[in-house]
């Protein structure tokens, strides 16, 4: 071993206030997050959010918690909570400015379902996750992680401590949930 924090270290530290590690922290997750961010607002005409911002936004969400991170993959799980918080906040502001003024109804959207011939809008997403919740609450976790968080099968389930077979069962069943829901709305 180098002798190099892991991340899980340095997020135990950073959460104590230490300013220097704080800014060892933010160059090691900054790329991956604004990655992630930037796939989310890629090809969005009408956002005015920037995945910069969105990071931001995420980043002082995430550092605000008062929990333990466990490396990592819990780390991102956490932030694509974090990361969906955000773009439903700064839809809703949006939208909220626009109701009394008759603009067009402009927000980001997620593409989410290969065989289906829409994207969903950030509101219309939560509030779906929300309702599956209520039915399958691992079901929405594990479709969170995936489309907020960007994370693979494997680290989903070393997130939530089961099976990469129970994430695949579970992605499939909340997939196939949100699809029947989206045509059901459509």
């Amino acid at each position: 071993m180098d002798g190099a924090p892991t991340v899980g270290e340095l997020l135990k530290r950073a959460k104590s206030g230490d300013d220097e590690t704080i800014g060892k922290l933010l160059p090691v997750v900054y790329q991956e997050l604004k990655a992630l961010a930037g796939s989310y607002l890629r090809d969005n005409a009408g956002h005015t959010l920037q995945p910069t911002a969105l990071v931001h936004e995420a980043y002082l969400k995430l550092v605000g918690r008062d929990e333990a991170w466990h490396g990592r993959d819990h780390f991102m799980a956490t932030a694509a909570t974090a990361m969906r918080q955000v773009l439903v906040d700064h839809a809703r502001r949006k939208n909220a400015v626009k109701r009394g003024g008759g603009a067009a109804k402009a927000d980001i959207e997620i593409s989410i379902l290969a065989d289906s011939a829409r994207e969903l809008r950030v509101l219309e997403l939560d509030e779906l996750l929300e309702k599956l919740a209520k039915a399958d609450e691992r079901g929405a976790r594990v479709a969170e992680m995936r489309l907020f968080g960007g994370m693979t099968q494997e680290q989903i389930a070393n997130v939530l401590g089961v099976s990469r077979r129970t994430v695949v069962t579970d992605w499939e069943c909340a997939r196939a949930w949100l699809a029947s829901s989206v045509r059901g709305n459509a």
